[in-house]
Order: structure tokens, then C-alpha cells, then sequence
């Protein structure tokens, strides 16, 4: 029996900016004596928070119960057991800091702190033989904030949208942040805005605390600097502040943590139709409101019950406009870009979920011809017509970007010749359909760890580790850059998604028929050999029935099908083997049939994997008795 304990824990820069404690190390401590544990367990964390020092973390080193490190999003978990003589009672989390997240490179080497957050009394509940709870805690921004300054960490974090409503995001510009220094500018840093307008700029002291006579003299006597900004997109100039702005109230000696909403007049809000974005895959949304079931953390769709895998062509919807809104003459180009989870050892580990996020995405070109739309025009008897307008490999320009826009489509004039009409926004009615995803393409990368499948003649054995395909999880990523200035204008993504070509590998015989497949059965037992195996299954079973369609009756036949998570491993059920052939033919999984009347016997094995759309399938092998 174990006590598990997980959760997530992150820090506010501001209200709409957390950012998790990223490889931090969790500790807990057992309460003392001298402390009253109740009043602690329900005070406060703002009444319990403190940055300890030598001496105090010397006293409450031997009272130390366990540590974990979180990992990049914050999460950690203990597992608490007889060994470390724990019963489930109040604990002192602390966290001890190496750095923070995000430390700007250059300034003195990190000093490591640790605070104590508060007492919590876990609320435990009973999971199997486990007991389970969960802390989730989000530090305050002024708790945070002041964690961040003992590193000597700057942090912005902003927003930049235009000013006439719809106040609208603008992705892809460049954010400058400065501080008006009496002397001279100083230069804080840059960043670009993601597809909601966010971004955040991390400096240190020294970059807003050097004169020309450093080190020498400093005459920056603030506390921190007094801030303004600039902005571009593409080569426009879209916000140009002054040092005036840096003097205004909520803008001179701004703190470590610094929030703050930008706008630009220069650019303009786009209607509904003239926003790109990136909406599903198939029918699943990529950022699914809460009622509606989109994509799992390991990427598996449809909710937990249904937890759908992804094979063949697989549409990914949204909106590309033909033009940039904000400058109506540039055409518009997206694409998406793919990369791969792995597994620490690197190797394949058909036993485990892949959990190293890939290094970086590539431009995905595994594409298959795509309906975005009909093109509108005038065929050769006067009429009104429309063509199809297909995107396919041949569409795709350097680094797999797709311009719709002036694409030139051979259109059926209706008597007897062809016509070219080049697509425009007052030609062009677009489908939901931006691109179909060649998956059999990416996954085919991988060699078949069984081409060819199992052969009857083993059937009933498990297969090894080598032959066993494992979870082949991806990460995608969408853009929209101006064809013109090359700025992106829009991005988002998918952490997570499955796709898996994979054959199931199924093998079905009986010993009784490995010397004479002709003879009936003669003894009052079958010895059934059955293997089948595949990461993505959501059910098998073993039916014997006969003519009449009678079914074999209890004890039952084995069967086993997917339980949707919690907990993750959940995801790993794959089938199952009754056991391999032996030479005395008395191998596999043995049925008692003694009682079964003379017939001819159907032996099946069926099966439906978690592929979206799946249907079910099955095999089966015949005997007499």
C-alpha cells in the first residue's frame, strides 16, 4: 500500500500570466511537536509563506519525509509507503529553488533558496490498493515576485492588440521593451507575440543599470526601470513610444514582475471571416471548451471512453483567408509543421508512453489532395459554374507553406475545351478543410517491427519487446505568415496526437488440430492458441459456437477490453496470449468441451482497435467433434 501525492504547482507574474515551477524540488516535512498541526493545515498559504534561512533549514532538516522534482510543466508526484513510515497525516511542503524559470543568461551565478508554502492535510482517496490526492497550488504574484527578485529576475509580460474595436490580437510582431534612462535608452529586450497577442520579455538588472562610465560609477539610482515600447510588424513600424511614455504613472520604476496591455492604431480588426486559424482535427477541437472532449495530454481524442487513435488521411479544419486584413494587397500562406516524441533511452519502448517532447518541429509535406474550396465562373455556354479547388503536394512552396491566392485551376468550359481561372477573393468560396494529413507517409518512416504478421504456426506466444509496435505520438504546429513581409500573423498547435498504421497482429489455432486439421476432436478438452497484439486496442474476446448457434457455455473464454484512464498506463493495454504450442500438443489456453454436443465448432477471435471510425473484425478456425 502507498500514499501517492501529485499535483502542479506554478507562480503568477500577473493575474493572466502563470508560468509553472519548472525543476524545482518539492520537499516534504513531517510536522513537530511544538506545532499546532490543525491550525496550520487550515491556515492560509499567505500567512504560511516564508524564505527560509541557513538556520531554519537546518532545524527542520531531520524532519525531512521525502523530496521530488517537478518537471517542465510544473508536476510532481511522491509515493509515500511502510518504508517511509508514513500513514497518510499532515505534511509541510516546501520548495527549494535552484533558479527560477526563464533567468536570463549573464547575470551572477543563481543563489538556492527555499519556502515553505503551508501545511496541508491531504485528502486522501482510496484507488485500488493505493491511496491518492492531489495538490495543485499557484503561488501569488507577490509571493512569486518576490522568489524571482532574490535571482535579480526582470520579467514582462504583455499583450499587444489593436485599439479600435474589437480590441484583436496581433500575432507575429516584435515587441522592443526599453528603459528611459536620463543618459541613455537602455535596451531591455524583444519578443514576438504568439497567435494571442501575449509575450514576455526577461532581463536582468544589469541591463537597465550599466552607464558608459560602468563600472566605474552608476547613475541609475531607481529601483527598476521606467518602461516603453515599440512594436513591428513585418518591416511597419505598428507602436513607437517614447522615453515620455516611460515617465508616465503605472510605467516609472516598474517592479520584477511587470504587466502590461499594449494596442496598436496602426493596424486594423479583422471580421470573424479574416481571422486564420486552426480549428479541429476530423471533428475534434484542438482547444475544446469543457463540455466538449478534444485531445488528451498524451494525445488521444474524444475523451477518455473513447480515446481515438488517428490512421490514414486525416483532415485538419480551420480558415485561411486568401488576404492579410490588416494589409488587404498581401496574400496570405499557412502551413503546418510536425515533430515526434521519443522515449529517454531513445530506443522504442513498446511498453511505455513516449514523454521526450521533440527537440523541434519540421514543415509537414506528407500531404494528400485537399478540397479547400470552389472556384466561381462563367463556363462556355454563358452558364454559371464551379470547379473544385484541391491542394496537393504540387501546391506546397519552400519550408511547406500553401498560398491559396492567385491559384491558378483548369476549369471544364462545358463544350468541349478547358479554361484557366486564377482564385480571388471574389471567385473563391473555401470549405472548413485546410489540409489532409498523408499519415501512412510519416508513420511509414519506421520499419514494421513484424512485417508479414505471425504465422499460425505461432500462434499463442507473446511477442517480444522487438516485434511489439509501440505508441507513435506526434506534436503539431500551425502558421500563417504574410506572403509579402513574411511575418506571422497567426500560429497554434497541438501538443499531442496519435497516429498508427499499424496491423494488428493476430494469430488463432488449436493444438487438437497441429497433427490432423481433418479429424474431429476426440478428447473432452481444446487447447486454444491465441496471440494478438496491438498498442491501440479496445477490446478482444474468444467465442466457440457451433451450427445451431450455440456458444460455448461458462467458464469464460478470454476476453479483455481497454479501461479508459486514469491512470495513463491505462493507454497501454495491447491484447493478449493464451500461451505458446508445446510438443505434448497440451499448450495454449485449455477448454473443457466434454459436455458439447457432436457438431461442426466455430473457433473465433474478434477484435476493434481505438482508430477513429474503427469498425470491429475477427478470424476464426473450425472443428469437429
Amino acid at each position: 500500500m502507498a500514499y501517492i501525492l501529485r499535483g502542479k504547482l506554478c507562480g503568477l507574474i500577473c493575474a493572466e500570466c502563470p508560468e509553472p515551477l519548472s525543476n524545482v524540488i518539492v520537499r516534504l516535512y513531517r510536522t513537530r511537536d511544538t506545532q499546532n498541526v490543525t491550525a496550520l493545515a487550515v491556515a492560509s498559504a499567505k500567512e504560511t509563506f516564508a524564505i527560509l534561512g541557513d538556520d531554519e533549514l537546518q532545524a527542520k532538516g531531520p524532519f525531512l519525509l521525502a523530496e521530488a522534482r517537478t518537471d517542465a510543466d510544473g508536476n510532481y508526484s511522491f509515493s509515500l509507503g511502510e518504508n517511509d513510515d508514513y500513514q497518510g497525516e499532515a505534511v509541510e511542503v516546501d520548495v527549494f529553488c535552484p533558479s527560477v524559470p526563464h533567468l536570463k543568461p549573464g547575470g551572477k551565478e543563481p543563489v538556492p533558496l527555499q519556502f515553505s508554502i503551508t501545511t496541508i492535510q491531504p485528502r486522501w482517496r482510496q484507488a485500488g490498493d493505493d491511496f491518492l490526492a492531489v495538490w495543485d497550488y499557484c503561488l501569488p504574484q507577490r509571493f512569486w515576485c518576490l522568489v524571482r527578485a532574490r535571482f535579480g529576475a526582470w520579467t514582462i509580460c504583455g499583450r499587444l492588440r489593436t485599439c479600435e474595436a474589437p480590441q484583436t490580437p496581433i500575432a507575429g510582431a516584435t515587441v522592443r521593451a526599453f528603459d528611459a534612462d536620463w543618459l541613455q535608452d537602455d535596451a531591455l529586450g524583444d519578443a514576438v507575440t504568439d497567435a494571442t497577442g501575449r509575450f514576455r520579455i526577461d532581463y536582468l538588472t544589469s541591463d537597465f543599470t550599466l552607464t558608459p562610465f560602468s563600472p566605474f560609477i552608476n547613475v541609475e539610482f531607481a529601483s527598476g526601470p521606467d518602461v516603453y515600447f515599440t512594436a513591428q510588424l513585418g518591416n511597419a513600424t505598428i507602436l513607437s513610444e517614447t522615453q515620455a511614455n516611460g515617465r508616465q504613472p503605472g510605467r516609472e520604476n516598474v517592479g520584477h514582475c511587470f504587466c502590461v496591455e499594449l494596442c496598436s492604431s496602426a493596424v486594423l480588426p479583422p471580421d470573424v471571416e479574416g481571422l486564420p486559424h486552426w480549428q479541429q482535427v476530423e471533428i475534434f477541437d484542438i482547444h475544446p471548451f469543457p463540455s466538449v472532449a478534444g485531445f488528451s495530454p498524451q494525445g488521444y481524442a474524444g475523451g477518455p471512453a473513447a480515446s481515438y487513435v488517428f490512421a490514414g488521411g486525416v483532415t485538419l479544419k480551420g480558415n485561411c483567408p486568401l488576404r492579410n486584413s490588416a494589409i488587404p494587397a498581401n496574400p496570405l500562406e499557412y502551413r503546418f509543421l510536425i515533430g515526434e516524441w521519443g522515449w529517454s533511452g531513445g530506443a522504442d519502448d513498446p511498453s511505455s508512453l513516449p514523454t521526450v517532447a521533440p527537440g523541434s518541429l519540421a514543415p509537414l509535406t506528407q500531404i494528400l489532395g485537399t478540397l479547400v474550396g470552389y472556384v466561381f465562373y462563367t463556363n462556355g455556354l454563358g452558364l454559371a459554374d464551379s470547379a473544385q479547388v484541391i491542394i496537393d503536394t504540387g501546391d506546397l512552396l519552400a519550408g511547406g507553406w500553401i498560398r491559396v491566392d492567385n491559384k491558378a485551376v483548369t476549369v471544364d468550359m462545358r463544350n468541349g475545351s478547358t479554361a484557366v481561372v486564377h482564385v480571388n477573393n471574389s471567385n473563391f468560396l473555401r470549405t472548413f478543410d485546410l489540409l489532409t494529413v498523408n499519415t501512412p507517409a510519416i508513420t511509414s518512416l519506421h520499419p514494421a517491427k513484424l512485417p508479414g504478421g505471425l504465422p499460425i504456426l505461432d500462434a499463442g506466444r507473446s511477442l517480444s519487446t522487438a516485434e511489439s509496435e509501440p505508441v507513435r505520438r506526434y506534436r503539431l504546429g500551425f502558421e500563417v505568415r504574410d506572403g509579402t513581409t513574411l511575418a506571422l500573423v497567426a500560429t497554434d498547435g497541438l501538443d499531442a496526437i496519435v497516429f498508427d498504421n499499424s496491423p494488428v497482429i493476430v494469430a488463432l489455432d488449436l493444438e487438437e488440430l497441429r497433427s490432423n486439421a481433418c479429424n474431429p476432436i476426440a478428447g473432452g478438452v481444446v487447447h486454444i492458441l491465441y496471440t494478438i497484439d496491438h498498442p491501440h486496442l479496445r477490446f478482444f474476446n474468444l467465442t466457440i459456437s457451433n451450427n445451431n448457434g450455440i456458444t460455448h457455455p461458462p467458464p469464460p473464454l478470454p476476453a479483455a477490453s481497454f479501461t479508459p484512464p486514469p491512470p495513463p498506463a491505462n493507454y497501454l493495454f495491447r491484447g493478449g496470449a493464451g500461451g505458446p504450442h508445446l510438443s505434448s500438443n497440451n499448450g495454449g489456453f485449455p477448454v473443457n468441451v466434454a459436455l458439447d454436443p457432436p457438431c461442426a465448432y466455430r473457433v473465433a477471435i474478434s477484435w476493434q482497435t481505438r482508430h477513429y471510425l474503427a469498425s470491429s473484425h475477427s478470424i476464426d478456425r473450425l472443428y469437429c467433434k
